[in-house]
């Protein structure tokens, strides 16, 4: 396993998280390179920690549904598969039966 492998587990994660350092970076340089006043800034600063905020609540909301989504698919089609094989089973016991008796017969 290469160390970018065990260090993101998956795409969307670090796709995540690159979101969220670019957002923060782009905010603090966005506020330090303004000539504002040091409450106009601490201002500034509250709101964009909001605002980030919100957003990664939104991505985290996201991915928490698409992981529901994922798992419900997979139970799904676990559960037809075992009901398949179940369905199948029954049929070839049932044959099964049916030889061994006509071998008793005979």
């Amino acid at each position: 396993m290469s160390e970018e492998s065990s260090s993101c587990s998956s795409g969307l994660r670090c796709g995540i998280i690159g979101f969220v350092i670019g957002l923060a970076a782009g905010a603090v340089a966005a506020l330090f390179l303004t000539t504002k006043t040091g409450e106009e800034l601490r201002t500034d600063i509250k709101r964009a920690v909001l605002d980030i905020s919100e957003k990664v609540e939104e991505k985290a909301d996201k991915v928490k549904n698409m992981t529901k989504e994922t798992y419900s698919e997979i139970i799904n089609s676990v559960m037809e598969t075992y009901t398949k094989a179940k369905d199948f089973t029954e049929k070839e016991i049932e044959i099964i039966k049916k030889i061994i008796l006509e071998q008793k017969e005979l």
